[in-house]
């Protein structure tokens, strides 16, 4: 989880590396959104980088 407004690419790979491979990064800030380098970052790590809506339709399909 990322509480930043606009988590950047740089907030992604720090998360990547405190935690090791995740599948998801979750921007939990309702006013914010990722920036499309945050988005591209965790495409390159192999993970998703997502809002509420995108999480919990990504919940119902796994």
């Amino acid at each position: 989880m990322i509480a930043d407004y606009e988590p950047t690419a740089d907030a992604v790979r720090t998360l990547w590396e405190q935690f090791g491979p995740i599948d998801i990064v979750w921007n939990i800030n309702p006013n914010g959104s990722p920036s499309p380098e945050a988005i591209d970052a965790g495409q390159e790590l192999g993970c998703e980088v997502m809002k509420w809506d995108e999480l919990r339709e990504y919940l119902r399909t796994a």
